[in-house]
């Protein structure tokens, strides 16, 4: 079984203070259905170690077209809500598969109630409030339509952020997932102070810290696995997701579980 890295990113604003201080989430994006092979197991042995206070899924954990290992991964991922929050935001084969389930995959709507039944929130162009003391974070997820996935790269039209999910509050920490990181700036004019991704899968095969290849084909993707900041200062954290799907290729790219620690600004 494959081993999974650990990558720990560590979180300041000052929208936070002593309340929020340490509070962990784990991320989790691009497992698709595990047909990669990684210990799932020891990725939960990890998270325990962890011990987060929420878990964040960016999309992809399944896959659309194929039905194969689906029991293992809901088992893990159910295993995962009876101790931990999990709010799971669609990828783009999660979408596909609610948007036209006799194309993409008869199964996933079942499977999705299932999930939602076992505890596991699923945010689709909603926000829930993460409260402790007198703090909140407002927790989005985006869907985003399929042909912001195509290789022509279209342009993301002003307004539609707020279309999806409504006008953000500034005066509060936004947090959202959004499993596409190529339209990062669109995310942030939204107003999202962090936004965690996947999707890129590391750029499949990496030379030093630089992905080769996109998901969608594009070669050397800007957005393919580490903390990027906007010129705003807002900030977004890519993992390299956990597995593959139609070529089971990952070189120079172990699986990534991600770590985020969020500390007050002093």
């Amino acid at each position: 079984m494959r081993k999974t890295d650990v990558t720990e990113y560590v979180i300041t604003s000052d929208k936070f203070n002593e309340e929020f201080e340490g509070y962990k989430f784990a991320l989790l994006t691009d497992l698709h259905a595990n047909g990669y092979g990684i210990d799932l197991h020891y990725v939960n042995k990890i998270i325990k170690e962890q011990k987060p206070d929420a878990i964040l899924i960016a999309g992809d954990m399944f896959n659309k077209c194929d039905d194969r290992n689906i029991t293992d991964t809901s088992n893990f991922l159910c295993a995962l809500a009876n101790h931990y929050p999990v709010f799971y935001s669609l990828g783009n084969h999660e979408y596909k598969m609610l948007l036209d389930p006799e194309r993409y995959g008869m199964y996933f709507p079942a499977l999705y109630r299932y999930l939602m039944n076992n505890g596991i929130c699923f945010l689709e162009d909603e926000t829930v409030y993460l409260d402790k003391g007198t703090e909140r974070i407002a927790l989005s997820g985006v869907s985003i339509d399929e042909v912001f996935y195509n290789f022509n790269h279209p342009v993301m039209g002003s307004g539609l952020m707020e279309k999806h999910l409504g006008v953000a509050d500034r005066k509060m920490f936004n947090l959202l997932l959004a499993h596409n990181p190529e339209y990062f700036i669109n995310y942030a004019k939204w107003g999202a102070d962090l936004t965690l991704s996947g999707h890129v899968h590391g750029g499949i095969v990496r030379i030093g810290k630089a992905g080769v290849l996109s998901t969608n084909g594009t070669p050397f993707p800007k957005y393919d696995g580490n903390i990027y900041m906007s010129k705003s200062g807002k900030k977004m954290i890519v993992s390299r997701g956990m597995g593959t799907h139609t070529v089971k290729v990952r070189i120079n790219n172990r699986p990534e579980l991600v770590i985020v620690k969020i500390l007050a600004k002093k």
